[in-house]
């Protein structure tokens, strides 16, 4: 389904926090859709923010930004959005890239247009933290780079859920846990570039949901790549991780769709808590933090 016509091996570069006793932690922003924006330098010393998407699979950025970086071609990788449509991206290397204090030197990514068009510098996937676990801090708006005695104090403090992964050959990598939803449960994709969860329209008549009930909002429209959508959008009355009912989300705005997985679950779900993907592991943990003020 994906096809990597060149594959560079890369590496991920020079600072390593496993050996450490502190975790490090850089604060992020989030934009009008909940999106998270991290600061990242790209070369040596270009500074840009960038998106951390956990759902889009691999990093890409914007056209005109890999050209100033004078990228070399290498490539490229064709993928599946969730709604199907297949995305052929062109794949470069460029010179280095870094988010706190993980460096990538000759990293893989992609180029997409539709970033120029809307201004935005570049997508950062989960790709970069195959060796090394974070926590997205969504209560104090922390992204923070674990260490093997912080991941120990986060899996007392919270509940943890198995990690599963669709991995294309080192190059993309997106991330999946089980959550529950009324009677019916999934395997949802973990997408914080998703303001909201999505479910796929085959759960509707296995919860009682009518695509023509008064309840429900029918909206007809196109993907960001122009492929034509329906989706039917309502309230459920909980999502929650399925390992811990307490990690939930009370009456969470929901779309059903014609999507390839069985639910992605979006940023709603995670305010003000903290989630953290340990790779390594395969293991995600969410907790309850106490806010900074």
């Amino acid at each position: 389904m994906r096809t990597l016509t060149h594959a560079l091996v890369f590496l991920l570069f020079p600072f390593s926090l496993l050996a450490s006793s502190k975790p490090v932690s850089i604060p992020f922003t989030t934009n009008s859709d909940g999106m998270i924006i991290v600061p990242a330098t790209v070369g040596t010393n270009i500074s840009v923010h960038v998106i951390l998407d956990t759902g889009a699979g691999l990093d890409v950025l914007a056209p005109s930004l890999i050209e100033k970086l004078h990228g070399k071609p290498v490539g490229q990788f064709s993928g599946l959005r969730m709604t199907g449509e297949r995305l052929d991206i062109p794949l470069f290397v460029i010179p280095e890239i870094s988010i706190g204090p993980v460096v990538k030197k000759d990293p893989l990514v992609g180029s997409w247009d539709v970033l120029d068009k809307v201004h935005f510098d570049g997508i950062i996937s989960l790709s970069d933290f195959r060796q090394q676990p974070i926590t997205i801090d969504f209560a104090n708006k922390m992204l923070v780079f674990e260490t093997p005695k912080s991941l120990v104090q986060r899996s007392k403090a919270g509940a943890s859920s198995p990690l599963q992964f669709d991995d294309f050959r080192g190059i993309a990598v997106d991330s999946f846990s089980h959550f529950q939803f009324g009677s019916q449960s999934g395997q949802c994709e973990i997408d914080s570039g998703s303001p909201s969860a999505t479910l796929s329209t085959r759960y509707m008549p296995l919860l009682g949901i009518d695509k023509d009930g008064k309840e429900v909002r029918k909206h007809e429209g196109r993907t960001i790549t122009g492929a034509p959508e329906t989706r039917y959008d309502t309230t459920l009355p909980l999502i929650s991780l399925a390992s811990s009912a307490q990690i939930s989300l009370p009456h969470p705005a929901t779309s059903f769709a014609d999507i390839i997985y069985d639910c992605v679950i979006g940023v709603d779900f995670w305010s003000g808590k903290a989630v953290t993907f340990n790779l390594p592991d395969k293991q995600l943990t969410v907790s309850i933090p106490a806010t900074s003020h």
